[in-house]
């Protein structure tokens, strides 16, 4: 998403806070700037969202072979890497994603495994079934 969306990564939001503010508890009200070279940061990640496959993959890499697969939606780009939530297999994409309609994107990817002995399980990749980041 850093890639995506450039604006909302944690160095950029870091950068634009510029002055930090803390209460002080022992002085009431008091206000006072924080003189800091870094932030901690809590991210909460209760939401994972969930990319739906638009259509059924071709083909199923056999021996390392790239597979294009359809989302109903833009997510992934180049250089991401996914989980099917069925299988657990992870893909690798390798190409940027192409519009083919409003809401059908195809992805080109690679499946991410030690040697080119694996094969894209074709259960987990039916219309509906889901991905996630």
């Amino acid at each position: 998403m850093s890639r995506l969306y450039p604006e909302l990564t944690a160095s950029y939001l870091t950068e634009s806070l510029r002055n930090i503010f803390y209460q002080s508890r022992k002085g009431g009200n008091k206000y006072q700037s924080i003189d800091a070279m870094y932030f901690e940061w809590d991210v909460e990640t209760n939401y994972i969202k969930r990319i739906e496959f638009a259509a059924v993959p071709e083909t199923d890499g056999a021996d390392g072979q790239e597979i294009v697969m359809a989302f109903k939606e833009r997510y992934y780009e180049k250089y991401d890497i996914f989980k099917i939530d069925q299988t657990g297999q992870q893909c690798f994409v390798v190409a940027r994603p192409v519009r083919k309609a409003d809401n059908y994107w195809e992805v080109t990817v690679r499946l991410i495994d030690n040697d080119y002995k694996s094969v894209l399980d074709l259960s987990g990749c039916q219309i509906g079934m889901t991905t996630r980041f």
